[in-house]
């Protein structure tokens, strides 16, 4: 990489035009283009809309402020994969938005300075935390997704970082793509599961962006511990989603099998082709809280992992 480097904004929307805008103007008062650090570009795919999505778009693609693909209904995993193969090659950095936040003007910013130090020849990944807000924006706390650290065997059963604070080096990029999207369970998963197998996984506990809480969010984050256990209960009983999370770890092992460590490999190995009890007795650490770990033991020993 020589001189300023590129950063491409990919962004996924659906149905959502009450809060786009909000975000897109967000995304494009980075201090990193005032400052001159990065040359920025936005590139969003609408994953087919029925409101007025498409209505608010339409000005900043007249101006010439971000690429628009008027797009089929993939859903989420596949529309932002769509969004990352049609990258152009020279891309430097990739950052992910979602529609409905929006960013602090730092966040570029202190993501491309993390990154910048680090050996671009290997995936690189910088997450962060994040703050709660209600629909208006008003602040309700922060977040503390990253509780004891993160390690490629904290990320094979549960999701520790969040998709739109993430942002990603051409290496980590190019490892994606080659992949493709098959077995994909959840796009921000399957970025931090590939960073840490192959690279370095960076995570910032300063929150970088404000967290639209609506109605439409896919997870419950951020409406309270009730709300949150009977979310994360109805994922650890349905065996379809138990299901999909085995089938990423075997696409994991299937695409990127001979370049993972010997260590790594051992332990993803041991996860996909070991025992109920070797499993539940691993001597590692495998998620962020001690309730969540005994839950996820308790699952390997009922042979539902």
């Amino acid at each position: 990489m020589s001189g300023i480097p590129s950063v491409a904004v990919v962004m996924s929307t659906y149905n959502g035009a009450a809060y786009v805008r909000a975000q897109l103007e967000s995304v494009l008062r980075q201090d990193v283009v005032g400052r001159g650090l990065a040359r920025l570009s936005v590139h969003v795919r609408d994953d087919g809309s029925s409101d007025g999505t498409l209505d608010v778009l339409a000005p900043f693609e007249a101006d010439g402020h971000i690429t628009l693909v008027r797009g089929a209904n993939e859903g989420v995993v596949g529309s932002f994969f769509s969004l990352l193969e049609g990258l152009p090659d020279d891309v430097d950095y990739v950052a992910l938005c979602d529609q409905d936040d929006v960013w602090h003007p730092d966040k570029l910013s202190r993501a491309l300075e993390v990154l910048a130090g680090r050996d671009q020849d290997v995936p690189q990944l910088y997450c962060s935390e994040y703050v709660f807000c209600d629909a208006d924006m008003t602040p309700r706390g922060a977040s503390r997704l990253n509780r004891t650290g993160v390690s490629f065997e904290k990320m094979l059963y549960e999701n520790v970082t969040s998709g739109n604070t993430m942002v990603m080096n051409s290496a980590l990029l190019g490892a994606l793509v080659g992949a493709g999207r098959e077995g994909v369970y959840c796009h921000d998963w399957w970025i931090a599961l590939v960073a840490t197998a192959l690279g370095e996984l960076t995570y910032d506990d300063h929150p970088c962006l404000d967290y639209r809480r609506t109605g439409s969010n896919a997870s419950p984050t951020g409406t309270g511990s009730l709300s949150i256990l009977r979310y994360r209960l109805s994922k650890f009983l349905d065996r379809n989603e138990l299901g999909k999370i085995t089938t990423q770890l075997l696409r994991l092992r299937g695409a990127f099998g001979p370049e993972l460590s010997p260590r790594r490999r051992a332990v993803l190995d041991r996860f996909l082709d070991g025992g109920r009890l070797g499993k539940a007795l691993a001597p590692l650490r495998l998620r962020q809280t001690i309730g969540a770990e005994l839950a996820l033991r308790a699952l390997f020993l009922a042979g539902l992992l």
